[in-house]
C-alpha cells in the first residue's frame, strides 16, 4: 500500500474495540485538557474577533461556537472559531494537535449527531495522523518558517472529519489531497493573533476537505507519494508500521502544560518559580538572570522586549522576569499592566539566554538551568522534565483542577461546570455529542443554572 492509502485506511478502519485498553484513559485526559483550554480561550479577544467575523458571514448550521450567546453556524465555521479559542492562550498540550482536532471533531460530531465513542475515535485518528506527519516534517520546512500545527493539522483534521462523516478509504484519500493544498502557517506570526488562527484554519480545512470529498470533489488520491506532493521525509514502512500499532497518546505520551505559555519555556518557567518561592528573592536585589539550555531550545520565543500580552508569551525574558516577580505564570501575568510595568521592564533587561554545551533533546526533555544573581547571593535551579511531561506527569485531579480554572475563566459556572466535567470524564459513554455541546450554549446554560 502507498502512504496515502495507509493513512486513509487507518482513519476509516480504526475502532476503540481493537485498541489497547490503556489508550482510552490517556485520551480522556487529553480531551479534557483541550476542552478546558478552549473554554478559557473563548473569552480572549482573538476568539471574540473570529466569532464576530463568523456572525457576519451568516453561515447557517447547527454547530455551536463555544460559550457564545445563542450562536450556531456551519461545521467549518464552528471549527474555525473554536480552533482559535483552543490555542489563543497557548495553554494546550505540546504539539497542538488536539487544539486542531478537538474543535474539528466537535463540529463534525454535532453536524452528524455522533456518539461520544465515535467522537473519540475521530479524535484519536486526527491526533495520530497529524502527529506522525509532524514528526516526518523535514527540518528544511521548519527552517523556512512553516508551523507544523498549521500545516500537518489540516491533514489530521481531514482524516478525523472523514472518520466522523463515515467516509470510505478512497474518499478520505481525496480529502487528504484537498487538505494538503490548504495547509498554512508561518512562525513569524507567533506572538500575534495569527498563531491561533493557524489552528482554527486547520480545523476548518479538515471539515471542508471531508465535506468536499463526500460531495464528489476531486484531488490527487496519492498526495503523500508523488513528487510535488506532501512531504518526502516519511516512508510507506513508517505509516504502515506505526498507524494503529503505536499511539502517540501512549508513547511518548501527551505532554501537558502547567503554565499558559509555549512548551519550550515550561522548564525555565518552573525553575524560576521554584527559585522565587524558595528564596523570597526581591526584584530590586537582582543583578542578573541567566537561563542555560541546549542551542535552539527557545527558538520560537522571538520577542525579546515585548510590549503586548501576546508578545510576552513568546518572550523568554518576560517569562523569567514575571515568574520571579509574580511567583507564578498564569493569564493575569500577561495583562498590559504587568507587561508594561517599569519594574518588570527593568527585570526583562537583566535576563540573558546562554547556549549550554548540551544536545537538544526531545522537546520538554533535557536540563534547563536558571540562575538568579543578587547583590548578596546566587540561586540556581535545574529542571530536566517540564511539569506535565510524561516523565513528570500531572494527575487526573490536577488536570481536573486545571479544567475547572479554565472553565471559570470561560465564564462557565456551577452546576454546569461540574456537570460538564462529569460528562467529559466518561465521554465515550455519551449517546449524542450535541448533549454535551448544548450545555455550553449560553442560553441553555442559563436554563441549567435555574433548575
Amino acid at each position: 500500500m502507498t502512504m496515502t492509502e495507509d493513512v486513509a485506511g487507518f482513519a476509516a478502519a480504526f475502532s476503540l474495540r481493537t485498541a489497547p485498553a490503556e489508550l482510552l484513559p490517556r485520551v480522556r485526559e487529553a480531551f479534557l485538557d483541550s476542552f478546558g483550554v478552549m473554554l478559557a480561550g473563548s473569552r480572549e479577544e482573538s476568539a471574540r474577533i473570529a466569532a464576530r467575523w463568523i456572525r457576519i458571514e451568516r453561515a447557517e448550521g447547527s454547530c455551536a461556537v463555544i460559550a457564545q450567546l445563542d450562536f450556531r453556524t456551519s461545521p467549518a465555521n464552528a471549527a474555525l472559531a473554536n480552533g482559535v479559542a483552543a490555542h489563543t492562550l497557548d495553554y494546550d498540550h505540546f504539539g497542538h494537535q488536539s487544539a486542531v482536532i478537538v474543535p474539528c471533531v466537535l463540529a463534525a460530531g454535532e453536524a452528524k449527531g455522533c456518539s461520544g465513542r465515535e467522537l473519540i475515535e475521530g479524535y484519536i485518528v486526527g491526533v495520530e495522523v497529524s502527529a506522525l506527519l509532524a514528526k516526518g516534517m523535514g527540518k528544511e520546512a521548519q527552517g523556512i518558517g512553516l508551523h507544523p500545527a498549521g500545516v500537518c493539522g489540516s491533514l489530521g483534521a481531514a482524516a478525523a472529519a472523514g472518520k466522523i462523516f463515515r467516509l470510505g478509504p478512497e474518499q478520505i484519500q481525496i480529502a487528504l489531497g484537498i487538505a494538503a493544498s490548504l495547509t498554512a502557517g508561518l512562525s513569524q506570526n507567533f506572538g500575534t493573533m495569527v498563531k491561533p488562527l493557524h489552528l482554527g484554519n486547520a480545523a476548518r480545512n479538515g471539515i471542508m476537505a471531508a465535506q468536499l470529498a463526500a460531495a464528489g470533489f476531486t484531488a490527487n488520491p496519492q498526495i503523500f507519494d508523488q513528487a510535488g506532493g506532501f512531504f518526502g521525509a516519511l516512508s510507506a514502512e513508517e505509516t504502515s508500521e506505526k498507524l494503529g500499532k503505536h499511539f502517540r497518546f501512549l508513547q511518548p505520551g501527551i505532554a501537558f502544560k502547567a503554565y499558559p505559555c509555549p512548551y519550550s519555556s515550561q522548564r525555565a518557567v518552573d525553575a524560576i518559580i521554584k527559585i522565587a518561592e524558595r528564596h523570597n528573592v526581591i526584584p530590586d536585589d537582582v543583578t542578573e538572570i541567566t537561563c542555560a539550555a541546549a542551542p535552539k531550545t527557545f527558538r520560537v520565543l522571538i520577542h525579546h522586549r515585548p510590549t503586548t500580552s501576546l508578545e510576552a508569551k513568546f518572550s523568554l525574558e518576560y517569562l523569567l522576569a514575571a515568574g520571579l516577580k509574580l511567583r507564578t505564570i498564569d493569564e493575569e501575568c500577561f495583562s498590559p499592566e504587568h507587561v508594561n510595568d517599569p519594574e518588570m521592564r527593568g527585570l526583562v533587561e537583566k535576563v540573558r539566554s546562554i547556549d549550554a554545551p548540551l544536545q537538544r533533546e526531545i522537546p520538554g526533555e533535557g536540563d534547563v538551568t536558571v540562575q538568579v544573581r543578587t547583590r548578596a547571593a546566587v540561586f540556581e535551579e535545574t529542571v530536566t522534565y517540564a511539569p506535565g511531561h510524561p516523565k513528570n506527569p500531572l494527575t487526573w485531579e490536577r488536570l481536573a483542577e486545571k479544567y475547572r480554572a479554565c472553565a471559570r475563566q470561560g465564564e462557565i459556572q456551577e452546576p454546569t461546570l461540574s456537570r460538564s466535567l462529569e460528562m467529559l470524564s466518561r465521554i465515550e459513554d455519551i449517546d449524542d455529542v450535541r448533549d454535551l455541546m448544548r450545555i455550553f450554549a449560553t442560553q441553555d446554560l442559563a436554563r441549567e443554572q435555574v433548575r
